[in-house]
């Protein structure tokens, strides 16, 4: 009887999840986890992908949702599987990405026993959830339709205050294994119309975050007629929120600063688009010039710490930021207007109240001096005959193909890309780890939102952080997905040759650094994916070209020199401030 109820428990659990719209499973290997695992295999509606690692499965998990804009579900064992599973939770977290934890558990009375494999885990992913609740071992004093609802919560839970990940944790008795179908008329009963429908057991409504009418007229009342005002993007999550304020940006006709995890960085309106602020930054004299009186800010998070230092300067008064979740997006403490609303519904409601702007003296000046910068990051990188990280950022802007992904892992990578990246008028969506802004997971994360998307990906990541997630290669391996993955390869940490220790060479290489020297061709051998490897410029276009054209996994190796690329962005920086001020003084 017991095991049976585990496993009609388990059949309940998988099935109300697809019905719910959780229909992506990533599961990985134990025993534990049995009922819950073999729910899935079983289920044909079930979409399931095998991780040999825990923290690949929750990163996969988020990539997934990333793209989809729902959940995965992640089914572990107990034990230190659970733990694993921590760095991609707080990442969901402050990204407010859904993600749907699943994991299995041992009885409560072998809690805090020395029992093996237990732990109290309910505890592991605490002040990160949207929400948990911990299961009792099935018992026939919990009916199936409390089983029911209990999900329907959860998944609901998953989009609530923004989106974020949610923890079920499911107790179980031995056996695990699985049995024949578990029939008692009276604990089914209840559920008949859940039975025969097809349908959740409760169905939750999507509610919106709309503007009303007084805090609408305070936002015209601000930006209209304004001549300085400037237009900030955050993070975004869909392709409506994307088109919605784009639509404003036009209408507004005010300079747009679009963050790298809006998705538009690399397809923002050329006419508006602000290109290379973080380097325009590094000038007084347009810190000066570039003050706006208004800020709208609509979405997400900024990730440019030198973004958050101009508003920190300016002061800008009003600093309107609209998102839907309750979390403050103020680290300098500059906004004045804090709004709880659907983005795309207040881009489209304040684009239909006012007309469209005529070109402003500080619109014109903005976009004259991201013309001259651009100008001068085009041509030194164009005269710089290394490869150099610059340039496989500027060069994949553009050749990326129309309507792809480029995912950016952090430290160098999604700098680099916000620094050097040309704006295109093809669509190019860009994407990034940005809320803990860890290493870990990035090719996890990369394979899994590519699973959603259904397109092809671009994935720039340096050599360490790809060496912390060499086992995704597993996943890789295993599907024909059209990822390709740049690896720039600069035999350690390059990112420390722009922070304050590199004044302390003694320690440096060994203990922040890291050099190695390792290669990745041997790697990818034996995970069985195609390998390229680039030296010179030339060799980068071509191999890049060749990957697109077979739409399978492939590595691409980029060797470069973290001297040279130190000379290199130091020597552009130091022409784009000299440009600007003799802009400025004319």
């Amino acid at each position: 009887m017991k095991g049976n109820l585990n496993s009609f428990w388990a059949e309940l659990i998988v099935e109300e999840l697809i019905r719910c719209g959780v229909d992506h499973f990533c599961i990985t290997p134990g025993s534990r986890s049995t009922p819950l695992v073999v729910a899935a295999a079983r289920n044909a509606k079930a979409q399931c992908v095998i991780c040999f690692d825990e923290r690949v499965a929750g990163f996969y998990a988020l990539g997934y949702a990333k793209a989809a804009n729902k959940p995965a579900a992640v089914i572990t064992t107990s034990g230190t599987a659970v733990a694993n599973l921590l760095p991609a939770v707080t990442e969901a977290h402050i990204d407010k990405v859904p993600m749907f934890l699943m994991t299995a558990d041992r009885p409560e009375e072998l809690a805090d026993t020395g029992a093996n494999q237990t732990l109290r885990q309910t505890e592991i992913f605490s002040g990160f959830l949207r929400w948990r609740h911990s299961l009792p071992c099935p018992t026939e004093a919990f009916g199936p339709e409390a089983v029911l609802t209990t999900i329907d919560q959860a998944v609901f839970r998953t989009h609530s205050l923004g989106g974020g990940p949610v923890h079920l944790n499911c107790r179980y008795r031995e056996p695990l294994e699985p049995c024949e179908p578990y029939i008692d008329e009276k604990q089914t009963a209840k559920i008949n119309r859940w039975t025969d429908s097809g349908d959740p057991f409760t169905s939750y409504q999507e509610t919106r975050l709309c503007l009303n009418e007084k805090t609408l007229d305070d936002i015209l009342g601000a930006i209209k007629g304004e001549e300085r005002g400037l237009l900030v993007i955050g993070g975004l999550k869909t392709s409506v929120e994307r088109e919605k304020i784009l639509t404003l940006a036009k209408k507004l006709r005010w300079p747009v600063y679009a963050d790298i995890t809006s998705g538009l960085r690399l397809s923002a309106p050329a006419a508006s688009g602000i290109r290379y602020f973080d380097q325009q930054r590094l000038s007084s004299e347009f810190n000066q010039a570039a003050r706006p009186s208004v800020v709208l800010h609509l979405g997400g998070r900024t990730t440019s710490k030198r973004l958050d230092q101009f508003l920190d300067e300016c002061r800008p008064d009003p600093y309107i930021v609209v998102h839907s979740s309750p979390d403050r997006y103020d680290r300098v403490h500059a906004v004045t207007m804090r709004i709880q609303a659907d983005p795309a519904q207040a881009a489209a409601v304040i684009s239909g109240k006012i007309d469209t702007g005529a070109e402003t003296p500080y619109f014109g000046f903005m976009q004259k001096i991201s013309t001259r910068t651009n100008a001068v990051v085009e041509q030194m990188i164009e005269d710089d005959t290394r490869l150099s990280e610059p340039f496989v950022a500027r060069s994949l802007s553009r050749i990326a193909p129309e309507g792809s992904c480029v995912f950016l892992s952090n430290s160098m990578p999604v700098r680099d890309m916000d620094l050097y990246g040309a704006n295109n008028r093809k669509t190019v969506f860009s994407a990034a780890n940005r809320g803990v802004s860890g290493i870990d997971g990035v090719l996890s994360t990369a394979i899994g939102l590519t699973t959603a998307r259904k397109t092809l990906t671009t994935l720039v990541i340096g050599d360490v952080a790809f060496m912390y997630d060499l086992n995704a290669l597993t996943l890789l391996s295993r599907q024909a997905l059209p990822i390709i993955v740049v690896v720039i390869n600069n035999q350690g940490g390059g990112i420390f040759d722009f922070l304050p220790i590199s004044q302390s060479p003694d320690v440096l290489e060994k203990f922040f650094v890291a050099r190695h020297d390792f290669q990745f061709a041997g790697v990818c051998e034996t995970f069985k994916i195609d390998y390229y490897k680039a030296c010179e410029k030339d060799d980068f276009i071509s191999v890049y070209a060749e990957a697109v054209k077979k739409q399978t996994p492939a590595v691409i190796e980029v060797a470069t020199d973290r001297k040279t690329n130190l000379e290199l962005r130091r020597c552009i920086k130091n022409k784009i401030i000299e440009t600007l001020e003799q802009s400025i003084k004319r």
